[in-house]
């Protein structure tokens, strides 16, 4: 049986691939949350790993340490940083880590992977693109900030822990993949600075803009939206590519014949 741990930062971005698993066993792996399904010939391993790159490495070491598995896959939302529109599937080919630990490290997709994650998206009929992804440290809300961020670094679309998951992963010697939905187009502002609520007082100013600007709460059930037809298309993204992993379009080696690496 191959075994395929899917890393996110919360339950809502690990929501999709647990609707394409049954027989889900519940757990916690150390201090993470920890889930366990079945699909056909598939065993797959659910990891929230917590927001941004010092909460994700962490939980992904911690879980290489005690798991034996086949490929990592790191999902959830991203922002655009091109052309891809809301709800659009990316798969990454790299991802660059744009923090300031690692700065412009960069971690390559599997090359077996990320064909298969290729049959898997054609599969659902829905919008999707590959290409180089950038993770920060920050949430990227200002539609300058990521235009800016977009030409600098070369990417296509911004996340929070995926290179700190990869780093993980290579560490290992596990095969990577990056599967992202977009959340927000590249050319709008977020309804407000996110980042505020990653503190406690921070999180008091956050709910007084709510209250002092109802417009917030419109924008924000309106990006509620997106990422509800983001979530919508990778449950099928997942639900296909669990399909493609089952049916053996592959050697049952092909996982593990090229490793992911740090270049």
């Amino acid at each position: 049986m191959r075994r395929i741990a899917i890393m996110a930062a919360s339950g809502r971005e690990l929501a999709p691939a647990r609707a394409a698993l049954g027989n889900i066993r519940d757990g916690r792996l150390h201090a993470f949350r920890h889930e366990v399904g079945e699909t056909g010939a598939v065993e797959v391993h659910l990891i929230e790993t917590g927001i941004g790159p010092e909460a994700a490495y962490p939980a992904a070491r911690a879980a290489l340490d005690v798991l034996a598995v086949d490929a990592v896959v790191s999902t959830g939302y991203a922002g655009a940083l091109g052309s891809a529109g809301l709800g659009g599937l990316i798969l990454g080919t790299e991802v660059r880590n744009w923090t300031k630990g690692n700065p412009h490290t960069r971690f390559r997709s599997d090359p077996a992977l990320l064909a298969i994650a290729r049959d898997a998206a054609d599969l659902t009929k829905t919008a999707w693109s590959q290409g180089s992804l950038v993770t920060v440290e920050n949430v990227v809300w200002r539609a300058t900030e990521k235009q800016a961020l977009g030409t600098v670094s070369g990417t296509i679309a911004v996340d929070m822990e995926s290179a700190a998951i990869a780093q993980a992963a290579g560490e290992r010697g596990v095969p990577f993949l990056l599967v992202r939905a977009v959340s927000d187009r590249v050319d709008e502002d977020l309804p407000m600075d996110f980042n505020l609520w990653f503190t406690p007082w921070g999180r008091v100013q956050g709910a007084v803009q709510i209250l002092l600007h109802p417009s917030i709460l419109r924008s924000l059930l309106r990006m509620k939206r997106h990422v509800e037809q983001g979530s919508q298309n990778l449950a099928r993204f997942f639900k296909a590519f669990f399909v493609v992993l089952d049916e053996g379009r592959l050697p049952a080696d092909a996982l593990t014949v090229t490793t992911m690496g740090a270049h």
